[in-house]
């Protein structure tokens, strides 16, 4: 009974099925369809199509056409399936929240997943991903300045680069495109303009100013808020590190206290959008650090020394009572208010605590004498970037040859560690 079920299963395919090409090619017709369809495997994919047509020997000889096309796109290293940039961009923005939501993935992943949901597969979507080449991204590049109502800046176009890099190192991996296919970005976007700092003389006033502020806060966390900020203050102005990702990634394990020649140095090792680096901070960090360790209630009773030495794996910035906060931006901006600091005269921009970075990069170049190659391993960016943004300070770094004066500034004149 079973052979005869088997002949005829086999005479009902028979009937409806057709196979072409040595068996390589399949030509068969779906209930409720009168058009043939074919399907063939293709480098390890299945192949499924429509004919289109009614007749079968003309379906036949549609079929064998499509298989000998995907053929040769197979020999020719040309992708065998076609996706639409919004699924396989789907497809990245998984990927990416996965390893965010494991720990492992790089925070500006949030930002490419923005930029992906916001421009890229509202323009791209239902484009072949092969498709999209030089032309159709000076298509979406007219449409962004439309749709975002301005040019965008060189560090926004970095971002939407490498956000669509994603999708298209997702679409190589799965091949449904070629790595060589790959369309070369290019960014045009503007420099950035001069970014809001403080001078000598309004650094100092902010930092002269901020006990008498902290003792006219609330007691309990605002006062806590107040503290914390102060020295998160100075660290940032005194290390060059980025506010947010590598600050937060600050933990008590990644800070050494060592010494050489009887000098005493401190190192942190960050983590943000470019790596791990390590840092040498300016002289008085320590007081900073050690200021949040008294405040530490589980870990006060430690000497701080034994707090680097044991590599606590807790983060540096956050309240007393270990609770960890991302509203320092917001106790600055109000404490920059409260002393009409908060408005940059120079660029007419508000001031953040990313202004503390800018600060720290001027003050190497004109203060130290920094060379722009060290300033850039210090900061974790890049030579170009250091010379796009901090090109306005030459005269002032020339000044002794312009002159044709020799006059050097002293340190202690602007030393912040007794703050």
């Amino acid at each position: 009974i079973s052979v005869l079920n088997t002949v005829m299963v086999m005479a009902k395919i028979n009937a409806n099925t057709n196979v072409l090409m040595d068996g390589a090619v399949k030509v068969y017709r779906r209930p409720n369809t009168k058009k043939w369809q074919t399907n063939f495997q293709i480098a390890g994919h299945w192949i499924r199509l429509s004919t289109g047509k009614f007749d079968l020997e003309e379906a036949k000889a549609a079929a064998r056409e499509h298989y000998l096309e995907y053929k040769f796109r197979q020999k020719n290293d040309l992708p065998v399936v076609r996706k639409q940039f919004a699924d396989v961009a789907r497809l990245a923005i998984s990927d990416m929240r996965k390893q965010l939501d494991g720990g492992s993935g790089n925070k500006v992943y949030k930002d490419y997943v923005v930029v992906l949901e916001r421009y890229m597969i509202p323009f791209f979507g239902q484009k072949f991903i092969t498709k999209i080449d030089y032309e159709e991204l000076q298509r979406f590049g007219q449409w962004r300045v439309e749709k975002m109502g301005h040019e965008p800046k060189h560090s926004t176009l970095n971002t939407h680069n490498s956000a669509i890099n994603r999708v298209f190192d997702e679409a190589v991996a799965r091949g449904f495109m070629s790595k060589h296919h790959v369309p070369m970005l290019v960014n045009t976007g503007s420099d950035g303009e001069r970014r809001p700092d403080f001078t000598r003389d309004e650094y100092a006033t902010m930092i002269r100013k901020l006990p008498s502020w902290i003792e006219q806060g609330k007691a309990g966390k605002p006062s806590d808020m107040r503290h914390l900020m102060r020295d998160y203050v100075l660290i940032m102005a005194n290390t060059g590190m980025r506010h947010g990702t590598e600050a937060q990634n600050l933990k008590w394990q990644h800070i050494t206290l060592f010494e050489e020649k009887g000098q005493q140095y401190l190192e942190m090792s960050v983590t943000g959008k470019t790596g791990r680096r390590d840092i040498i901070c300016r002289s008085g960090t320590l007081n900073y650090l050690k200021r949040i360790h008294e405040r530490s209630q589980d870990i006060r009773n430690m000497p701080i020394e034994q707090v680097f030495k044991r590599r606590l794996d807790l983060p540096v910035f956050r309240l007393p009572d270990g609770l960890v906060t991302e509203n320092i931006h917001q106790t600055f901006r109000q404490f920059l208010k409260d002393i009409g600091l908060i408005i940059c005269p120079r660029t007419g921009q508000n001031r953040t605590l990313y202004s503390l970075r800018h600060t720290y990069a001027t003050f190497a170049l004109i203060n130290d004498g920094m060379d722009i190659h060290t300033l850039a391993i210090q900061m974790g960016t890049s030579i170009g970037m250091i010379e796009r943004h901090y090109s306005h300070l030459t005269p002032r770094l020339k000044k002794d040859m312009l002159t044709g004066r020799r006059y050097e500034l002293s340190r202690d004149e602007f030393d912040s560690s007794n703050f």
